[in-house]
């Protein structure tokens, strides 16, 4: 018989099978947990990520050699991130009381104000009161608006798709009126919004990441999420970035190198779930921030992915997130050679996605007879893109696109220098 992936227990005479001597409060992978033991279960998992030397006490050469690590956490005060930055925090605080003082890595906590979410002023209030806990260890932070995004208004553009499936820029004198909400309401679907969201903010936590000289980034991406993820990247023509978007990994960004680590790797997000429940006094920070429909036809991709696995999860199937995950890390970089990088999400170009999209597209249409097909027609146009377009022709992934084609005719982005062209201005000509 199927059952859920954690199982509470009330008034249950079981004992814990890890200490056999508090009473069982719910049953995880087939085994009888107490609080304790369940919480230090998942903390045991977190911790194992994190066993690099690194991240530990160091003295004497091995200090000055590898210096104090500084790690960016950022947290939506959502389940997953409260409970990462709980593991974390306890951990540097052990670490503080054993070592008399001394930590192995300074934490920043990084919180982007997001729409349904809570106020600047609201966010500084959760955030102090939550961060008091953990003394005494000094937790840092920084809470950003997502409009940092367009700091920059020179380098927006207007980006359009041809008929032809040519990605055009042009620029236009756009001005300062333009925010990241009025970008977002060009698009015309709804999973185009969220994916350039999403693009957004793992741009915020990079540029973030690179002003605060982090060398690590903790995300809290549960097993659950990370199998959500690759489902609704393969369905949005992003699979070639699966194999580096859902592993721990080193990357390097306008020269900077970064690790990023996803301690909850292994862990389901129910799991994740009761330990925020079991954990004393984490729950009352705790803030819900997804108003998404439940009509199915309006739903985003990510989030038709995330209601499958917590059907599946609630009908007995949650290991089916372990497949998936286990399955993707043993995917690879493609075998043929880099040609490009994307202008809009940075991801590596390795086919010429027009040619693709012009080899499995129909673009040649039927003479145009009655004033129906002459309306339906209009409306395809609007939406496979126009073939007046004009402007700079842009190397943009076959994903970007796709959700290119659903943006609108009026959309914006910035167009930030590539690394050839940056070079470009450092190099003197016969004449300079």
């Amino acid at each position: 018989m199927s059952t859920a992936p954690v199982q509470y227990l009330s008034n249950s005479d079981t004992l814990c099978k890890r200490c056999s001597e508090k009473n069982a409060v719910l049953i995880s992978r087939r085994d009888a947990f107490c609080s304790d033991c369940f919480v230090w279960f998942v903390r045991g998992k977190q911790r194992k990520s994190m066993l690099n030397e690194r991240y530990k006490v160091k003295y004497g050469a091995v200090a000055e050699k590898l210096g104090t690590q500084k790690v960016l956490l950022p947290l939506s005060f959502g389940t997953s991130s409260l409970v990462l930055l709980d593991m974390v925090a306890s951990l540097l605080r052990e670490q503080n009381l054993a070592h008399k003082g001394k930590q192995g890595f300074e934490l920043v906590v990084l919180h982007i104000l997001e729409e349904n979410g809570p106020s600047k002023a609201e966010a500084e209030s959760i955030m102090h009161e939550l961060l008091s806990r953990y003394d005494p260890v000094t937790v840092h932070y920084r809470i950003i608006d997502p409009e940092m995004f367009l700091l920059d208004k020179k380098s927006l553009q207007r980006i359009q798709v041809s008929a032809e499936f040519d990605v055009l820029s042009k620029q236009q004198q756009l001005g300062n009126s333009l925010t990241v909400s009025l970008l977002l309401e060009s698009c015309r679907t709804n999973s185009s919004r969220a994916d350039l969201l999403q693009l957004i903010y793992h741009d915020l936590i990079i540029q973030s990441a690179i002003q605060l000289r982090c060398n690590t980034i903790l995300l809290g991406h549960s097993m659950t999420r990370l199998a959500s993820e690759i489902l609704s990247m393969t369905v949005k023509g992003r699979g070639v970035e699966i194999h580096e978007a859902i592993a721990d990994r080193s990357i390097s960004y306008e020269g900077n190198e970064f690790h990023i680590i996803f301690p909850f790797r292994d862990i389901l997000f129910a799991e994740v779930e009761a330990v925020l429940s079991l954990t004393d006094g984490l729950k009352q920070f705790h803030v819900e921030t997804s108003k998404g429909t439940s009509i199915a036809k309006n739903m985003t991709v990510q989030a038709l992915s995330t209601k499958y696995f917590d059907d599946l999860g609630a009908n007995g199937y949650a290991s089916t997130a372990s497949t998936v995950v286990k399955t993707a890390e043993k995917l690879g970089a493609p075998k043929c050679e880099i040609t490009a990088k994307c202008r809009i999400c940075q991801a590596d170009i390795y086919t010429n996605p027009k040619q693709w999209l012009k080899s499995i597209t129909v673009n040649a249409a039927a003479p145009l007879e009655t004033e129906a097909e002459v309306e339906l027609a209009e409306g395809y146009a609007k939406v496979i893109g126009k073939s007046h377009v004009s402007g700079d022709s842009l190397d943009v992934c076959y994903g970007c696109t796709v959700m290119l084609l659903g943006a609108g005719d009026q959309f914006a982005w910035p167009m930030r220098a590539t690394r050839e062209e940056i070079l470009d201005e450092f190099v003197l000509t016969d004449e300079e």
